[in-house]
């Protein structure tokens, strides 16, 4: 298909570059270090599994008498893939399974749980022999954070308070109890909750209005125990409903910590391995709709949520096809190709990239169905080619986003046109820059030219993931038609990088060098202990803007917290000064509040933990460079209890209160 530049400013502006005179113009990508902010959430990069098929039985499961090698009936190879490739959380128990699973059916002896029959997924009998003690194994085998969703379908409120009790509870209680009873003394610290699945459609076909109100009764009867917050996540939108956002956002507030989203690469028309030019294209081009999605729904979630404090949860993403012949249609198992790598790596792109809203997203599913990472049957193991751009995309993980500008070319498809390349980038805590690059085309090669500021190149490597044929994949008779190969088609200067991007490939470079970010530019010797504290008095719901108001007073602040002369309610601080940091590096600042609060370093914000609301602790994260920063919190009081306290971590630092000796103003 013909390629067609974006711009033909752009275009002519290649051609005339002298560099470039003589060969083919190359695309451009644009990162600069000192703009990087955001932090990728490592549960970006989360996994689903639901009872359906053979995503739980056969594929996790296997029972301790199994031949399959286990560690107290679960597989030990799918265990260990997931923790290759460092699986944040898992989703469970579903899925639509969800609102009809009742959670004591699944504990206690084996030999005493109910056979009932899944009504959703094939009508066949689920024996319960996986319940709520074998899935916390397996997220503690795996080394991942557990994320169960509640039934609000067919369950009560008291069924859901009492899981929570059960799996979070070290108090004396009839639900601890029998917690020991079947054998666990101390509790689980399960922290994600799901309040429900999909109530537009087999959750409940419920209104969002009604859905809305019943995830503010069942939440308020799911409590806290110990010292955590449980991270609560309501049912969001089906791909571009953004009415369902609308009142779900309007309505449960700041009850919430996240809202889920669904979007699926629908391609149920089709099986997986029969990929033309054709086809390939339309789903990609399904995939890239998934930018379209994000921007909607943040957008409608600013309206209540300008500070970012709610997550946008995607926890259900993915290429869905027709299944494999001759396998059980309501299985949903299908086989995985370089079209998926592809559709993996597009999604994952643009999730890093709206980081700032998506905080958690789970690709659906982990093992033998949908767009699964590993593949089963018997003893034997496949990892798919959506697999390996997990293992390849991992650095990402809890690293900072640096926010690029790409120029590429376009490909016509139809009437339509989609971008040849997709792309993000980020740096993780020792220094490194990765860069993480699809080519969308199916017959050019793409020549990149990556423009790297604020950072000093010294060496880069890389890693490919590609194949001959668009429709290639692993089988168990051949595991590695698809695999993570060495990659060198590229050239290096001090702050540019030119690479020629594969075909039909997913390219993640390794960038070394030295940051070039500037410190603020102070004299120490102008400088005096403290920061400087102005105290302003008010009724407030979110953060107003205090540079507009006049302070009561203003005073000199040692730490970050609320002055012991402040008033009960209805007043707000405003901390202004410098941070003193020792050594180059990424820092993560944890911010924590009742009410409102947010965080501005060197000019952004880097913490914003806005509303009315408890204690609750936000972080983000940001590279320093060694000197003195330009720090700014934010605080407002407006009823019931308060606080105020801000953490700091980073090179060589544990995690601990900004002390005073980093803090410093201007005399």
């Amino acid at each position: 298909m013909k390629t067609i530049k974006w711009t033909l400013l752009l275009f002519i502006a290649a051609l005339c570059s002298p560099a470039l005179q003589g060969q083919d113009a190359a695309d451009t990508l644009t990162l600069d270090l000192a703009k990087a902010r955001r932090i990728i959430s490592k549960n970006i990069y989360g996994h689903f599994a639901e009872h359906l098929g053979h995503s739980i039985y056969g594929g996790f499961w296997v029972g301790e008498g199994s031949k399959i090698p286990n560690v107290r009936g679960i597989r030990k190879d799918v265990v260990e893939a997931m923790k290759k490739i460092n699986a944040p959380f898992l989703r469970w128990p579903g899925g639509c399974f969800a609102d009809g699973y009742h959670w004591k059916d699944g504990i206690g002896p084996v030999s005493s749980r109910p056979s009932l029959v899944n009504t959703n997924w094939g009508g066949v009998t689920e024996d319960n022999s996986f319940g709520t003690h074998e899935y916390l194994d397996l997220c503690s085998q795996i080394g991942c954070a557990p994320y169960i969703s509640g039934n609000l379908g067919s369950g009560t409120v008291q069924e859901l308070s009492e899981w929570v009790e059960y799996v979070n509870s070290d108090n004396k209680s009839p639900m601890t109890d029998l917690r020991k009873k079947n054998g666990r003394e101390a509790p689980w610290e399960a922290l994600f909750w799901g309040l429900g699945n999909e109530a537009w459609g087999c959750g409940g076909n419920m209104k969002p209005e009604y859905y809305s109100d019943l995830a503010l009764r069942y939440g308020s009867f799911m409590h806290d125990y110990g010292a955590s917050h449980l991270k609560k996540i309501a049912v969001g939108p089906s791909d571009d409903d953004y009415h369902w956002t609308d009142v779900v956002m309007h309505q449960t507030g700041n009850s919430i910590w996240g809202l889920s989203l669904h979007y699926y690469t629908w391609c149920n028309d089709e099986n997986a391995t029969n990929v033309t030019e054709k086809s390939w294209y339309a789903d990609l081009t399904k995939t890239l709709r998934m930018e379209e999605i994000v921007k909607g729904h943040s957008a409608v979630m600013d309206k209540y949520d300008p500070g970012k404090s709610v997550a946008l949860v995607v926890d259900e993403w993915g290429a869905w096809y027709a299944v494999e012949p001759g396998t059980n249609p309501s299985f949903l198992y299908q086989q995985n190709t370089l079209r998926d790598a592809l559709i993996a790596g597009i999604n994952l792109n643009i999730f890093n990239n709206h980081c700032d809203r998506v905080k958690m997203a789970a690709i659906a599913q982990a093992v033998n169905v949908l767009q699964s990472v590993c593949l089963t049957s018997g003893d034997s193991l496949v990892l798919t080619p959506t697999y390996h751009i997990f293992d390849m995309y991992k650095v990402h993980q809890d690293a900072i986003l640096i926010p690029s500008t790409l120029s590429t070319d376009s490909i016509a498809v139809d009437k339509n046109k989609i971008p040849a390349l997709s792309a993000s980038s980020s740096l993780d805590r020792n220094g490194k820059i990765h860069i993480s690059l699809c080519n969308l085309d199916v017959s050019k090669d793409e020549r990149l030219v990556c423009n790297v500021e604020s950072f000093s190149v010294k060496s880069v490597t890389g890693q490919v993931l590609t194949s001959k044929e668009l429709n290639a994949h692993n089988t168990f008779d051949q595991p590695e038609n698809v695999t993570i190969r060495s990659f060198g088609s590229f050239t290096s200067a001090p702050h540019a990088i030119t690479v020629t991007v594969p075909r039909h490939s997913v390219v993640v470079l390794e960038v070394e060098g030295t940051s070039e970010v500037k410190t603020a530019k102070i004299d120490p010797a102008a400088l005096e202990p403290g920061l400087r504290c102005n105290y302003f008095e008010g009724s407030w719901r979110r953060l107003p803007d205090f540079t507009e108001l006049s302070p009561v007073r203003t005073q000199r602040a040692t730490s970050i917290e609320i002055p012991a002369d402040a008033a009960v309610t209805n007043f707000g601080l405003q901390f202004a000064g410098y941070l003193k940091v020792e050594k180059d590096g990424v820092y993560q600042f944890s911010l924590t509040s009742d009410d409102g609060s947010k965080l501005t370093v060197d000019g952004a914000d880097i913490v914003v933990n806005d509303g009315t609301h408890a204690m609750v602790e936000q972080s983000g994260s940001t590279y320093l460079k060694k000197g003195y920063h330009e720090i700014e919190v934010d605080f407002f009081q407006a009823g019931g209890g308060s606080g105020l306290s801000l953490q700091l971590e980073g090179p060589d630092r544990p995690k601990t209160p900004v002390s005073a000796d980093l803090l410093f103003h201007a005399k």
